[in-house]
Formats: C-alpha cells, structure tokens, sequence
C-alpha cells in the first residue's frame, strides 16, 4: 500500500518472516522518523526502498489514524511544502488522471454484442485484409489466367 502524506510518501507491505509486524519503506528517512520517532531506522542501500522500519501493525494503525484525525487541508497538493516532493506527486497524480480518462473512455465505448459463432479458419482467412487486396489485385488484372501476376496463385 502506498500512503502519500503532506511531508512524503511510505510504501507498506506484511512483513516476509514476522506475519505480526509490517515493513514501512521510504525514499527519505525523514519521512519514518517523522512517523514514527521511537522505531529504528533500517539502511538497505541495494533495496528499491532504501530506508525501512519493522512496525507492529497496531502501532501502523494508530499513526494513520491520527494522520487523518489531524488532517487540516482541504487541497492535498497545496499542502505540501518541500518543492521536488510536490513535483513527484503532480506527476502521479497526472499519471493516475490519465488512467482514469483511458478507462472512462474504454467504459464509454459502444459494447459489441457478441454472437456465437463456429471457429471458421477459411473465414477468417478469406476476410483477412491482406487476402481480400489479394483478390482485388487478381480480379483487376489484364491477365486473369495467371492470376494477376501472383506466383502464389500460379497454376498448371
């Protein structure tokens, strides 16, 4: 789960070997200690997420909680202070607007009423594109008994 906060963003996750406890993850350490000021801080410079901290999932539940009980905008962008953290989450949240249009516009597209129909390889054939140039080409050619010039189409 991603919690994106005014002051910067955690990732959530179960830990993998304590089902008890969750693993809280940040770009910036400034972030957990903010969160959580008791909690060790964990360096794992080769991870995607270089700064972590092993919270009991209660203690997870009550700093969330009390991020939205003290919740005072009404505008998330705006209040957010630090410059390239506000940048970041325009650009998700661009990110995120165009999801929404591309499946607003998938919704709005005329259903197509499907018909049962028997598979028909020689169908699907005859109507492909390419086959139907094709017999166009066959058809207007000033030579119909070789087929329109097609060495595919050669016959004896």
């Amino acid at each position: 789960m991603w919690v994106f906060t005014s002051k910067g963003m955690i990732s959530i996750v179960r830990h993998r070997d304590e089902p008890q406890l969750m693993m809280v993850r940040a770009r910036q350490p400034e972030v957990l200690k903010k969160l959580f000021p008791e909690e060790k801080l964990l360096i794992t410079p080769d991870a995607d997420y270089r700064y972590r901290m092993e919270i009991p999932q209660s203690d997870l539940v009550n700093v969330i909680e009390d991020q939205l009980e003290n919740m005072q905008y009404d505008n998330f962008k705006n209040s957010i202070e630090d410059h390239d953290y506000h940048a970041a989450c325009s650009k998700v949240w661009g990110v995120m607007y165009r999801y929404q249009q591309d499946m607003t516009a998938l919704q709005e597209q005329p259903r197509m009423t499907q018909v049962a129909t028997k598979y028909d390889p020689l169908r699907l054939f005859l109507d492909s594109p390419a086959e139907q140039a094709r017999q166009r080409r066959i058809a207007s050619s000033p030579f119909p008994n070789d087929f329109g010039g097609c060495s595919d189409n050669y016959r004896k």
